[in-house]
Order: structure tokens, then sequence, then C-alpha cells
């Protein structure tokens, strides 16, 4: 199939676009820039030039596709209007779509519970238009797939404990880090969506996670040492909420214990065997 990526030069999007070209799909992604459209064409992409900020850009390309695997997102303050006018031109274009949603709709699991996809959402404010969107998507018969937090090549979330470092440089983690993150490799969550593009029902709906919930604490001791930097140490949540912002602070301390169950049931996931934190230890440039 002609599978068109969207982000495909992102840190999702790039494994992903990889993935389906792999599994003998026909990739386009779209390029922003010169840059990025080489960049693709290295990888045997083939590169389509259109914006998130211009979402008619997106029409003929996803009119032209047999699938759409939407991946990419502004990560600014205008990414909750941008998503909607983007995922509204492609569901406009008729083609078959699979939409990266995350983890954020979730709120904390009641002690003892795992939350799954059945569990009602309660996202994030600044994530508070996802899960009308994600409905949008699931009427019209495309396929939603919530990713947790990202780890693996070098990438992800998991760098945001020494980007966070205080004043003299030590990295933090927002509270005592006794909540849980919900995890995923980038390379198993990019099978996935290869499983979603050729065998899920139209309409359907998965977390892509895998293994146990994990301390907070402990991805951030892992990552600082991959990462070469100091041992993280507690930022109280209230000082974090002075330079982050109350809701941000309010969602790193989350306690994400969330089930990937059902795409290993439904679709046959079987990611490899893996052993995150030894993983997150290994030196970054390996």
């Amino acid at each position: 199939m002609r599978v068109l990526v969207t982000g495909a030069t992102g840190y999702i999007g790039a494994a992903v676009a990889e993935a389906l070209a792999r599994a003998g799909h026909d990739v386009a992604g779209t390029a922003r820039s010169d840059e990025a459209a080489a960049a693709l064409e290295t990888r045997d992409i083939e590169p389509v030039r259109a914006e998130l900020r211009s979402p008619e850009s997106l029409a003929e390309p996803a009119r032209a596709a047999d699938v759409v695997v939407h991946t990419a997102a502004t990560q600014e303050d205008d990414m909750g209007p941008a998503e909607r006018a983007t995922t509204g031109v492609l569901l406009a274009a008729g083609t078959p779509l699979v939409f990266t949603s995350g983890v954020w709709v979730y709120g904390s699991a009641p002690p003892g519970e795992v939350l799954n996809e059945d569990s009602e959402p309660d996202p994030v404010r600044i994530y508070s238009w996802r899960p009308a969107l994600e409905r949008e998507v699931l009427d019209a018969g495309g396929i939603v797939v919530r990713p947790g937090m990202v780890y693996g090549r070098g990438g992800g979330p998991m760098n945001q404990f020494a980007e966070m470092a205080g004043a003299d440089g030590t990295p933090r983690h927002v509270g005592d880090g006794t909540n849980h993150w919900s995890i995923v490799h980038v390379d198993d969550l990019a099978e996935l969506y290869v499983l979603l593009v050729g065998d899920a029902s139209p309409g359907s709906l998965f977390n892509g996670i895998t293994g146990d919930p994990v301390e907070v604490r402990e991805l951030a001791a892992a990552a600082c040492e991959g990462a070469g930097a100091p041992a993280p140490v507690q930022w109280p949540r209230d000082e974090a909420a002075h330079e982050l912002g109350y809701t941000m602070a309010e969602a790193l301390t989350r306690d994400h214990r969330i089930s990937g169950a059902r795409a290993r049931e439904q679709l046959g996931w079987r990611p490899p065997e893996r052993s995150p934190l030894a993983e997150l230890r290994q030196p970054v440039s390996s």
C-alpha cells in the first residue's frame, strides 16, 4: 500500500516510516524544508512538501494515499487548533487514517488499578481537546493510538530530566518520583503502527505500551546516567509549577499505570522482552 506519514522526520514518525518501508509499503513522508526532503530521500522515502499550519497542503497527498499515518504535531501553543484543522482535512480526504494521540488523556490510576482503553478520559488541561478529536476520528472509521512515554534511540521525553536541571546543573524530576509512567520503545511502537495499517479494524483504539509501569525516579536516574548527567533530585511540585506552570507540573506527577494488552491480544503485537532501565543507562552515543 501507499502510506503517507506526517511527521516522517520526527522522533516517532521517522521510526514509523522506516518500519512501514521495511514491511514492503510504498511510503511517502511530509517535509517542511529542502533539508527535510533530502533526509527522507536518503531513507528511500518519497518527500511530500506539506505543513501542518497549512493543512490544505495535505489534502491532495492524503487523497493519493491508501492510508494516512498522522504522527506530526507542532508541540507549541497552537497544537490544539492545528491538530483539529489538520485532522479535519485528513478525514475529508476520505483515506483511512491512523491518528496519534497520547497517554496525557488519562488521569492517575486509582490505587491497585491499571487503566485501559475503556477508562474514562481525564486529560491534562493543555490536551483537553484530544478526547473529542479522538472521538471524531473513531466515528469516521479511523484508528487511534495512544503511545506511552516513548524512549530509545537517544530521544524522547526521558531527556527532559536533564533539560529541567536547576541553576546548579543538577537534573530534576517533579515530585518524589514514586508515581509511574507507562512506556514504550520507539522501535516497538513503530512495529505497532505497521500492524495498525495492515490489521486493525476501522474505529478501533489502542494503547501503545509495553511492559510494566516504571517509577519516574527510576526512569530519571537511568536516563541521566545514560546521558552522562549527574543523578537527578526531587523538584517539589509547587516549586516546579512556578517555572513549568501548574498544568505541566501536575501532569508530570500523574500516576500513569496503563495497559497495552489490547494491541497484543487483538493484533498479535509481540514486542521483544526489554530491560528499559538497563537500556536507558547505556550511553546515548552508543
